[in-house]
C-alpha cells in the first residue's frame, strides 16, 4: 500500500493539469474513502479502459470497503494520460451504479473535486491573503450538505506531490469506523479552507536556517526515495505494540527525509539564497537532535546513494565549509555552544553510520575551533569533545589515537578539578569506560578490568545511555578475566535495562543483545543462546532495514552460535559468516582493522565446512579459509602489531587451518608463534595464553609427539584457575593428557590426573538452565539496587578486613 501510493503520486507528475487532478484526489481523500464504494463505479472504469482485469483483482483484495476505495484512489494516478483517467473517474462519479439517494451524495463529491482550487502563491506575504479571498469565493459556491469530517492535511515544506502521508494512511486504516461515526460533526466550510491552504503549500518549500523563506518548488522535481514496502508492511501487519510504535517513527523519518531531499535539490540547483548552508537548515538540525531515531534514516541515505545521490556527502561538504570559514560562525559564547552541540550530534550520526573518517575529520576541526577560545565555559566542551573523539576512535579501532585523545582529556580534567566547583561537574564514567575499551582491545586485560569496575561505581544512575555502554564494556572485561557468573549477571542486566529504557527497536538494545551473544557463545553454548542469537539478527533487520555494520555483527553472532553448538548439517553457520563478511566489506574499507573480526569468523566457518565436505572440494575450501585468515593477520599486524593478543590469536587460527591441510611444519610454527607472543604480552594465568597452549598441546598429541604434548598440557592444568563453571576445552585438556599418559604407559600419572579431573568437574559444574528471551525482557532492578547486590562480595571482604584491623588495633593497645 505504501509503495503503490507513492508510485501513484510520482507517476502522475507529467503536466500541471495532471498534478492538479492528483492533488484533488489527495486533498479530498478522506471524503472519497468514506462516501464512495468501488462497486458503484468500477464497471464504468473497466468498460472505458481505465482499469484492467488485474487492477480489478487488486482492488477486490481489499479487506474492507474503505480499503478497496483506497486501492482504487492509489491506482488511478498511475494510469497513462492517454486513458484520461480523471475525466472518466469524474464521469463515473456523476453516473454511479446506485439508487437516487446515493447518486445525490456522489454529486456532492463531484462538486467538492471541482471546487478544490490549485494555486501557486508567489510570496509568503500573499499566501495568507490569497487563501482568505479564495475561501470567501468558494464558500459561496458550495452548497450546504450533510458534512464530512475535516481532512487532515500535513503542513510540509517539500514538493508534497511526492510526499506520502503515512500518518494519515495509518489513521484511516485502523480508525475507519471512528471517522465514519464523526462524519456529521464538523463544519464543511472548514474543509474548504483546509483544502485551499494545503494546496498553497504543495508548490512551495519552507526553508529554515539562519533565515526563513518560502522557495518555489521545481516543477520537474521527482523524489528518488522509495518507500521500503516490505519493511513497512511487515510492521503494519504485526499486532505487536513494539512494531506499531516503530511504524509511527518510520512515518516521521520518511517525511523528514523527503523534505531534506527536496531542500538538497534546491541547494544543488542554486535556488536558495546566498549564504545558505545545507547543514544548518531546520530539517538537518531536527534529524540530528533526535539521537534515538538516527537508525531510521540510514536506509534512505543508502537508497539515495544507490541512485548516485550522496545526500550525506552534500551535508558533510556544507559542514566542512561552515567549519573552515570561521566568519560564518559568530564568536559569542552561546553560538559556540550551539554549534558544538550540533557538531557532536553530527559526529554521533556519522559514527553510527560507519562514516568513521568523516566523523573524525569533523571532530578534529571542532577541537581546533574550540582551542581558539580559553573561556572557562569552553573547558567542559573541550573535555567532552576529547572523550567523544576517544569514543569515535575506539569505534574506529584506532586505539593509538584514542590514547592520544585520552591524554588531552586528562590534562583538561586536571585543570577543571583545580577549580572549586570542578569535582561537581565531572562525570568520570565516560572517560573510564572508553579507557577500559582501549586497554582491553590492546590486550591489557587486568587494567581494563580495573577501570571498568571503577566506571561502574561512578555512574550516574539516571544516565541510562552511559549505563548501557558501561555495562556492555564491563561484560567484555569480566569475560576476558573469565569471571563467568558475574559476566552473565552484567550481560542480563544490560539487556533488561536497554529494553526498559530504550525499547526493542533501539541501537542500544541491539548493542546489549550482541554483548550477551558474545558472552553466551563463549561460555553458555546452549540452545537458548542460539535462540537469542536468531532473535538478535531479526531485531537488527527490523531496526535498520538495510545493510549496516550492526547487521553484520548480528550475522556474525548467529554464525558463532551455530559453530560452538557444532550445528553443521544445514550450513547456516557458513551462510551467516559469509553474509557478515560481505556486509562488513560494504561498510568498511579493505584496510580497516575492524574487518579482521569478520575475516576470523569466516575462516573458522570455512575450515569447519571443509571437514564436512567431500574430498574434491575440501582442499579448495581450506585454501579459502587460509586466504581469509592470512588477510586478517595482515590487518592485525598492521594495526595491533604481531606482538599482541590479536596477532597471537590469528597465528593460532592459521596454525589450525594448516594442520587440516596437512602442512604440519607450518602449522606447528604458527601455533608456536602464537604461544610465544602470548607469553610476551599476557600474564602467566591469562586464559587466552592457556588456551593457545592447550591448542598446541592438542596438536602435538594428534601428530604423535606425546612428550611435547604432556609437557604443555600439564603446564596448562597447573596454572588454570577454577572459573566456577564447566568449560569444555578445559575438560578436553584433562582427557588429552590422560590419554597421552596412558599411551606412554605412565598409568600412575594418568590416574592422578583422572582424580584431578573428577575434582575439577565437582568444583566447576555446568551452568544453570539457559537464559531465554523472556528472562532478558524481565523488568530489571533499579541500577543503584543492582550495584548494591552486585558488589556484595566486595562489601563482605571489606567487612572482614575491618574486623581483622580492629583485632590488630586491640592487640596493639594491649601490648
Amino acid at each position: 500500500m505504501f509503495t503503490s501510493c507513492s508510485n501513484a503520486f510520482d507517476g502522475a507528475m507529467q503536466s500541471g493539469l495532471d498534478r492538479q487532478n492528483v492533488m484533488r484526489l489527495r486533498v479530498n481523500r478522506i471524503a472519497l474513502v468514506q462516501e464512495m464504494r468501488v462497486e458503484h463505479i468500477i464497471g464504468y472504469l473497466v468498460d472505458n479502459g481505465v482499469l484492467t482485469t488485474e487492477d480489478e483483482k487488486k482492488i477486490e483484495s481489499g479487506t474492507s470497503p474503505q480499503d478497496k476505495t483506497r486501492i482504487l484512489i492509489d491506482l488511478l494516478p498511475t494510469k497513462a494520460r492517454a486513458v484520461d483517467w480523471y475525466r472518466h473517474f469524474r464521469e463515473a462519479l456523476k453516473n454511479p451504479n446506485a439508487d437516487k439517494e446515493v447518486k445525490k451524495r456522489y454529486k456532492t463529491l463531484v462538486e467538492f473535486l471541482d471546487n478544490t482550487l490549485i494555486h501557486r502563491p508567489n510570496s509568503q506575504s500573499s499566501r495568507f491573503s490569497d487563501v482568505n479571498t479564495a475561501h470567501r469565493k468558494v464558500s459561496m459556491k458550495l452548497p450546504h450538505y450533510q458534512p464530512l469530517p475535516p481532512i487532515k492535511y500535513q503542513e510540509v515544506s517539500e514538493g508534497s506531490q511526492n510526499n506520502l502521508n503515512l500518518e494519515e494512511e495509518q489513521k484511516t486504516r485502523h480508525d475507519d469506523s471512528e471517522l465514519e461515526k464523526g462524519a456529521h460533526d464538523n463544519n464543511p466550510e472548514h474543509e474548504d479552507k483546509v483544502s485551499l491552504y494545503s494546496q498553497k503549500l504543495e508548490s512551495m518549500t519552507l526553508v529554515k536556517g539562519y533565515f526563513q523563506q518560502w522557495i518555489q518548488t521545481p516543477d520537474n522535481f521527482r523524489s528518488l526515495i522509495q518507500v521500503p514496502e516490505e519493511h513497512l508492511n511487515r510492521l503494519q501487519m504485526s499486532s505487536s505494540s513494539v512494531d506499531q510504535a516503530q511504524l509511527q517513527a518510520e512515518t516521521k523519518a520518511l517525511e523528514k527525509m523527503r523534505k531534506l531531499e527536496l531542500i538538497a535539490v534546491l541547494a544543488r540547483r542554486k535556488l536558495l539564497p546566498s549564504g545558505f548552508e545545507l547543514c544548518m537548515c531546520d530539517i538537518v538540525e531536527e534529524i540530528l537532535q533526535e539521537a534515538n531515531m538516527y537508525h531510521l534514516y540510514f536506509k534512505y541515505f543508502k537508497l539515495l546513494l544507490d541512485s548516485e545521490v550522496n545526500l550525506l556527502q552534500d551535508i558533510l561538504t556544507s559542514f566542512y565549509n561552515l567549519m573552515i570559514s570561521n566568519s560564518k560562525i559568530p564568536r559569542n559564547q552561546e553560538t559556540v555552544k550551539q554549534f558544538t552541540k550540533l557538531s557532536f550530534n553530527f559526529v554521533d550520526f556519522l559514527t553510527e553510520f560507519s562514516y568513521f573518517a568523516d566523523a573524525e575529520r569533523i571532530m578534529t576541526h571542532l577541537m581546533a575551533f574550540l582551542s581558539e577560545s580559553h573561556h572557562l565555559d569552553i573547558w567542559m566542551l573541550k573535555y567532552k569533545g576529547y572523550i567523544k573523539l576517544m569514543h569515535l576512535r575506539n569505534r574506529n579501532y584506532d586505539f593509538v589515537k584514542a590514547n592520544t585523545a585520552y591524554r588531552f582529556a586528562c590534562e583538561l580534567k586536571w585543570q577543571i578539578q583545580l577549580m572549586s566547583f570542578g569535582q561537581d561537574i565531572l562525570n568520570e564514567a565516560y572517560i573510564l569506560t572508553e579507557l577500559s575499551t582501549t586497554l582491553l582491545e590492546m590486550g591489557s586485560i587486568n587494567p581494563a578490568f580495573a577501570w571498568s569496575q571503577k566506571a561502574m561505581k561512578v555512574l550516574d544512575p539516571t544516565d541510562y545511555t552511559q549505563i548501557i555502554n558501561t555495562l556492555c564494556c564491563t561484560v567484555m572485561t569480566y569475560c576476558s578475566r573469565w569471571q563467568i557468573k558475574r559476566a552473565e549477571t552484567l550481560a542480563v542486566e544490560a539487556v533488561q535495562m536497554a529494553n526498559q529504557f530504550f525499547g526493542q527497536r533501539h541501537p542500544l538494545y541491539l548493542k546489549a543483545l550482541l554483548t550477551f551473544c558474545h558472552f553466551s557463545s563463549e561460555f553458555k553454548q546452549d540452545e537458548a543462546s542460539l535462540t537469542v542469537a536468531k532473535f538478535t539478527l531479526e531485531t537488527a533487520k527490523k531496526i535498520y532495514a538495510c545493510e549496516t555494520l550492526q547487521l553484520a555483527f548480528a550475522h556474525r553472532a548467529l554464525s558463532k552460535a551455530h559453530l560452538v553448538l557444532q550445528k553443521f548439517d544445514d550450513e547456516k553457520y557458513f551462510f551467516h559468516a559469509k553474509e557478515a563478511l560481505r556486509i562488513a566489506r560494504t561498510c568498511l574499507t579493505e584496510s580497516h582493522p575492524l574487518l579482521y573480526l569478520f575475516l576470523h569468523t569466516s575462516a573458522s566457518a570455512l575450515q569447519w565446512k571443509a571437514l564436512h565436505s567431500s574430498k574434491e572440494v575440501q582442499d579448495t575450501t581450506l585454501r579459502y579459509a587460509e586466504t581469509d585468515a592470512h588477510q586478517a593477520l595482515i590487518l592485525v599486524s598492521a594495526h595491533y602489531g604481531e606482538l599482541s593478543l590479536r596477532g597471537a590469536q590469528m597465528y593460532s587460527l592459521l596454525g589450525q587451518i594448516y594442520s587440516k591441510m596437512d602442512r604440519l611444519e607450518e602449522a606447528e610454527d604458527h601455533m608456536m608463534n602464537s604461544l610465544i607472543f602470548m607469553k610476551l604480552c599476557q600474564p602467566e594465568n591469562s586464559y587466552f595464553r592457556l588456551l593457545a597452549a592447550a591448542t598446541l598441546g592438542t596438536f602435538y598429541k594428534i601428530v604423535q609427539k606425546p612428550k611435547d604434548a604432556v609437557a604443555i598440557l600439564k603446564n596448562v592444568l597447573e596454572h588454570i584457575e577454577s572459573p566456577g563453571v564447566y568449560m569444555k576445552w578445559v575438560h578436553a585438556c584433562f582427557e588429552h593428557l590422560i590419554n597421552t599418559l596412558q599411551a606412554l604407559n605412565r598409568n600412575k600419572e594418568a590416574d592422578e590426573i583422572q582424580i584431578k579431573l573428577s575434582q575439577w568437574i565437582r568444583d566447576n559444574p555446568p551452568m544453570e538452565s539457559g537464559i531465554t528471551i523472556e528472562i532478558l525482557h524481565d523488568k530489571p532492578k533499579p541500577f543503584s539496587a543492582f550495584m548494591q547486590d552486585f558488589n556484595i562480595w566486595e562489601k563482605r571482604s571489606k567487612k572482614v578486613l575491618n574486623i581483622v584491623q580492629e583485632k590488630m588495633d586491640e592487640k596493639q593497645i594491649e601490648d
